[in-house]
Parts: structure tokens; sequence; C-alpha cells
């Protein structure tokens, strides 16, 4: 009987060890399955920012470099337009020799910015970078805002006051000629007032001319930035000028032919 309760005993304590280890081995194996998922999930983690990472840095590179390509396209046309201008401001047989050389050393200080400029935007390392540089561009130059437009009011404005001056020499001569009808006992008053009409436009039209030269020439483009309207109205000022330019030499015409008439 006591071999028989020792068995028992036995049997009940290997049963009891053995639900032990049985425990042990399931709760050290959920442990141990716990932890490689941890480990595995930490790793997939790691690789998805890695990869938006590398992703990012592959757009703004993509974008860098397209804002870089814009911005030389753009530099390389106003190279193009500033070359033809400095032509155009060479044979420009009316210009001035001050606003020839006022003009040529714009538009040679212009190209020469620019050609700068295209350096430290293809220097660019990010978009922020490209993106200021390329602005440069519009701002700190205004090729077609304002050198451009300069250049060809100037122009016509000088080639305009070429005109002006030649009524203004012309109209002294007839002048002359009336007077010496008048001492001839001829009745001139209606070529006084033909004449009379003929310098007021010639004077109307030289002062515009003239006036768009100087608030002109001098122009930067600080002075478009802070106003965009500083060229409204020269081109229609001008086309005025040309309009009274013509009826003056209408009126000189009318003047000679008269004249002829009391020869």
């Amino acid at each position: 009987m006591i071999y028989g309760n020792e068995q028992r005993r036995y049997g009940r304590h290997l049963k009891t060890t053995q639900a032990m280890l049985t425990g042990a081995i399931l709760v050290g194996g959920t442990l141990l399955f716990g932890g490689v998922v941890q480990a595995a999930a930490g790793r997939s983690t790691v690789h998805g920012a890695s990869t938006t990472s590398s992703s990012s840095s592959t757009a703004q590179q993509t974008r860098t470099a397209l804002i870089i390509s814009k911005g030389n396209q753009e530099i390389e046309r106003r190279l193009t337009t500033l070359s033809a201008l400095d032509t155009k401001i060479t044979s420009a047989v009316h210009l001035t020799s001050s606003d020839q050389s006022t003009l040529k050393t714009e538009v040679n200080t212009t190209t020469t910015g620019l050609t700068g400029l295209k350096a430290q935007l293809d220097a660019a390392a990010t978009v922020s970078e490209a993106r200021t540089d390329a602005s440069d561009i519009y701002t700190e130059y205004r090729v077609y805002a304002l050198v451009a437009p300069k250049v060809g009011l100037v122009k016509v404005a000088d080639d305009q006051q070429v005109v002006q001056n030649k009524l203004s020499a012309l109209s002294s001569k007839l002048q002359t000629r009336v007077s010496e009808e008048q001492q001839a006992g001829k009745n001139v008053v209606t070529l006084q007032n033909e004449l009379a009409e003929m310098n007021s436009l010639v004077s109307a039209a030289h002062k515009i001319s003239a006036g768009i030269e100087s608030s002109t020439i001098n122009l930067q483009p600080s002075d478009y930035n802070q106003n965009h309207e500083v060229l409204t109205g020269d081109n229609t000022q001008l086309q005025t000028a040309r309009a009274d330019d013509a009826t003056a030499y209408n009126e000189a015409k009318n003047i000679v032919t008269t004249l002829k008439t009391m020869s």
C-alpha cells in the first residue's frame, strides 16, 4: 500500500511537471514569436521610411533640374534678344552719342549679369535655390518689360527729334521768305498763320519726344518693379508727336506752294 501510494504521488508529480514544462514552452514560444514579429515589423517600418525619403529626394532633384532647365532657356532667349538690341543700337544713325553709349552700357551690363546668373542657377542644389535664381531673371533684369521697350522708345524719340529739328530749320527759312514777300507789299496773313501753326505743332511734338527720351533713358529694373506703369502711354505720345510732325510738314508744303504763286 505504501508503495502504491508513492507510485500514485509520483504519477501526480510527473503530470504536474509535464504541465509546467508545457506551459513554459508555450509561454516561451509566444514570447519568442512575438519578438520575431516585432523585429520584422520594425525592419519593415525602417525600410518604408527609407524608401519614402529616397523617393522624396529624387522628386526634389527632378524638380530642381526642371527649374534649372527652364531658367536656362529663358536666360538664353534674353541673351539672344540683348545681342539683337546691341546691333540695333550700333546701327541707329539718329541716336545721340550719349543715348547710344547709355543704352549699349545697359545692354552689356544686363548680358553680363544674366550670364553670371546662369552659372549661379546651374549650381543650385535645392528647389528653393533654383526658384530664387530663376525669379531673378525677371525681377533683376526686366529685359522684355523694360530694356527692350526702352531701346525702342529712345530710338524713336531721337529719330523724331531729328525730324523736328529739320522742320524748325525749314520754318526759319520759310519765315525769311514770308517776310520778304511782306516787305514787297504782298498779303501774307494766311502764310503767317500757317507758319505759326507749323511752329506750334513742331514745338509740341519736340516737347513730347525730348520728354520721353529724358524720362526713359535712365530707367532701371528697380524703377519698373516699383511701378509697372513707367512706360505706359509713351508709345501713344510718340505717335501723337509723329502725327504733329506730319501735319507740320504739310503746312510747310502749303506755304511753299503759296510762295511760288507770289513770285
